[in-house]
């Protein structure tokens, strides 16, 4: 069976930056493809690329076989209903003036639309899904902790029934406690609902807990890619391991080691 997604030896360039050079990867249906580098690397610039929201210098995105590097502006529209993301800061993807009901029922209203009453009742189902209350619409995002805006980001991707869904960070915002809620639910999600996610993240610990395969990206560049397990447990690039090393550890003389291997292995 073809790949839901393939990016073929993708190139962006921001004037005289390469911000993704070379990159190749696939994603599966129902699979999680973990992208992961520190800040920079380009991560979210492939993530956009794949959305049309940068522009693809070389290269080709194809999604369920179909080209969509340089689609038009109508075909992107449709391709909304198939492709969404979740954004690092769940405030500032929500509009501070709109009720949260306005906010998730809009695409539903001009894409397919549905009156007032279907576009209540998906967004009732919306909100059930991430475990929110059907009176959640009625209110605004301030009223919301940062872990329940991001259970509403996460609905607002939903409503279209979407087959992939980008992760943006989408943990990175939240204290500890409230990321594991919302990874759980993304897992739970997946499970039900058949979704691919395309998980970006600085986190290795966090892409090593919710994805099937791992993409290694540094200075724009894939270079590590294979099964979680192999990558996040017999990694072969030094990059990689320096990642790993980063990930705290309970015991403290178990991290000062590990940091210690760190920095023998970052180049002078």
């Amino acid at each position: 069976m073809r790949p839901l997604l393939e990016v073929e030896d993708l190139r962006v360039r921001f004037d005289q930056l390469i911000a993704v050079d070379g990159v190749s990867l696939h994603l599966d249906r129902g699979e999680t493809l973990g992208l992961v580098g520190e800040s920079g690397s380009g991560k979210s610039t492939l993530g956009n690329a794949i959305l049309g929201l940068v522009p693809v210098a070389e290269g080709r995105i194809r999604f369920q076989g179909e080209e969509i590097t340089h689609a038009p502006p109508k075909r992107r529209r449709a391709l909304g209903g198939h492709l969404q993301i979740v954004f690092q800061d769940p405030y500032g993807s929500l509009n501070p003036s709109r009720t949260i009901g306005y906010t998730i029922s809009s695409p539903l209203r001009v894409r397919h639309r549905l009156d007032k009453r279907e576009a209540t009742e998906r967004v009732t189902a919306a909100l059930a899904r991430v475990g929110l209350a059907a009176d959640a619409m009625h209110r605004y995002p301030a009223e919301f902790s940062g872990g329940q805006r991001q259970r509403i980001a996460i609905a607002r991707a939903l409503v279209l029934e979407p087959e992939l869904v980008i992760c943006d960070e989408p943990t990175s915002a939240l204290d500890l406690s409230v990321q594991a809620q919302i990874l759980n639910l993304l897992l739970d999600l997946q499970e039900q609902l058949g979704l691919s996610y395309l998980f970006i993240s600085h986190d290795i610990d966090v892409v090593r807990h919710v994805s099937h395969r791992v993409a290694v990206l540094r200075r724009g560049r894939v270079v590590e890619q294979g099964a979680t397990r192999q990558v996040t447990e017999q990694p072969e690039h030094e990059y990689t391991q320096t990642l790993l090393a980063a990930v705290p550890v309970p015991d403290p003389h178990e991290q000062a080691a590990r940091r210690g291997r760190r920095h023998e292995l970052l180049p002078s």
